[in-house]
């Protein structure tokens, strides 16, 4: 018995031992040698090659392709909220994406034709430590509209003084996956189209909330979320959870294991970013996927399951009773799948311009739903 134990000790040992040899030579590649093959492979297209910016403004980084149904959603929303200009590296597309997103003022453009497969966190990674060194940066996809808690009341550069002014660098979003009552064969897309008009609905009910690893403190309230309504329609375990907005001071690794980052300070404030993957393109986009391997072995598995379901059902559709009509973030942070700290909330309360919604934020305040403090 003591030497079953024994070789089992052993071997455990061993696998361990392997999987961080394994784990240290994926990051070597990440973080050592692709960054060197990349910056040979970037060409400029357009827009200024550095950008100047304050601590208290926000650049957007965006690494597309075939994007051009979400140009114009793109853009109006970020112009809108604040940010002061957007940065795309484009892979390869075969649509009019380039030039459209050339034709917007407070654009930079660069190309790459490295395989996303490999450099998808390289190339992410390259635009957030080029453009915004000391600065705040949001990686959002083409298809991902960010917004943050009570944007209604204060300014994007008072949302971004209350992280700098409590020191923190990183800020955890949250996906929520946004889609139309129509079903999704029927779906029919333009260039023109303002995606949040179209696609209105949510559904929280397939969201697995297990705690958030990535903090750099016990956070109790931050959670990592799975699934959503890609679970229960598709089967798939979907990863909804970002590190998004970073401030590249030096200490903070942004994209590592993709999503995440290592070495901030996380905010007391999650954010949310709405996705919105099931437009008119949404078919099409699953067969190239599948077709092509375009994201990788694991991510390519997920759109297997897209396939699947689409042929199983040509008229699938994404609702059921189940689904929400989107209404803003307020009805997020009461089903606690945004997080909000009561000193954020006496923040707005102080600076928010809405005097009325100043008085319900102190009543949120004294008589908080049940959150632990970060």
């Amino acid at each position: 018995m003591n030497d079953v134990r024994a070789l089992r000790t052993l071997a455990d040992f061993r696998d361990r031992h392997q999987r961080t040899l394994r784990r240290l030579a994926r990051r070597t590649v990440e973080f050592g040698i692709r960054p060197q093959l990349l910056r040979g492979r970037i060409k400029h297209l357009h827009g200024p090659r550095t950008i100047t910016y304050g601590r208290d403004e926000l650049i957007v980084i965006t690494v597309v392709r075939n994007g051009q149904l979400y140009v114009r959603s793109f853009m109006e929303h970020y112009r809108s909220l604040g940010a002061v200009h957007c940065v795309f590296l484009d892979n390869r597309s075969t649509d009019d994406t380039v030039d459209t997103l050339c034709s917007f003022p407070n654009t930079t453009v660069l190309q790459t034709d490295a395989p996303y497969e490999k450099f998808e966190n390289t190339m992410k990674r390259y635009l957030a430590e080029r453009f915004s060194p000391g600065r705040w940066n949001l990686c959002a996809d083409i298809d991902e509209l960010f917004d943050y808690p009570f944007s209604d009341r204060i300014p994007l550069g008072h949302f971004l003084g209350y992280l700098n002014s409590r020191g923190f660098s990183a800020v955890v979003t949250q996906m929520l996956d946004m889609f139309s009552e129509v079903p999704l064969a029927d779906i029919h897309s333009t260039p023109a189209d303002r995606i949040w008009e179209k696609f209105t609905y949510y559904d929280l009910s397939g969201i697995d909330m297990p705690p958030y690893e990535w903090v750099d403190r016990r956070c109790d309230d931050i959670r990592m979320h799975w699934g959503g309504i890609r679970r229960r329609v598709f089967g798939t375990d979907n990863g909804l959870t970002k590190t998004a907005l970073v401030l590249m001071d030096g200490k903070v690794k942004p994209f590592v294991e993709w999503h995440h980052a290592l070495g901030g300070v996380t905010a007391d404030v999650t954010c949310v970013l709405r996705h919105y993957p099931f437009i008119g393109g949404f078919i099409d986009k699953v067969r190239d996927a599948v077709r092509t391997g375009r994201y990788g072995s694991t991510t390519t598995d997920e759109y297997v399951a897209y396939a699947n379901a689409l042929d199983a059902n040509p008229k699938l559709t994404l609702m059921s009773e189940l689904a929400r009509p989107f209404t803003g973030l307020e009805p997020l942070i009461d089903d606690r799948f945004l997080v909000v700290s009561d000193e954020y909330l006496r923040w707005v309360e102080r600076f928010g311009d809405d005097t009325q919604s100043n008085r319900q934020l102190a009543s949120r305040t004294r008589a908080p739903i049940d959150r632990r403090s970060c």
